[in-house]
């Protein structure tokens, strides 16, 4: 794997590393050459262990949309790709309020 600085990214992800850039995450190019957050290994194995949707279920329990900070902390932290990341979070059809998103203050 190889450490991807933000300034190296494609320009497709350009517009979403302006809003994630509250974080230092890093971004990596896995052995298939797609980009990707590096991912937490207890918590890349807890959501192999347990189903994402029970997780995700749990967030919107608690009154936690797509929104929410923790919500897409856990996506960056089980590794997800930036293209999956964006169709997640930042895809219109995904999450209608996505335009509402506003990273905490660091």
């Amino acid at each position: 794997m190889e450490i991807i600085k933000r300034n190296e990214l494609p320009d497709d992800f350009s517009d979403m590393m302006q809003t994630e850039q509250h974080h230092e995450h890093e971004i990596v190019k896995d052995e298939h050459g797609v980009l990707r957050w590096r991912s937490d290994p207890f918590i890349e194995q807890f959501a192999n262990d347990c189903s994402l949707n029970d997780i995700v279920r749990g967030f919107h329990s608690n009154g936690n949309g797509k929104n929410n900070e923790s919500y897409r902390e856990l996506y960056r932290k089980m590794g997800y790709s930036l293209s999956g990341y964006w169709e997640v979070f930042y895809w219109e059809a995904n999450n209608p309020d996505a335009d509402n998103y506003h990273p905490p203050r660091i």
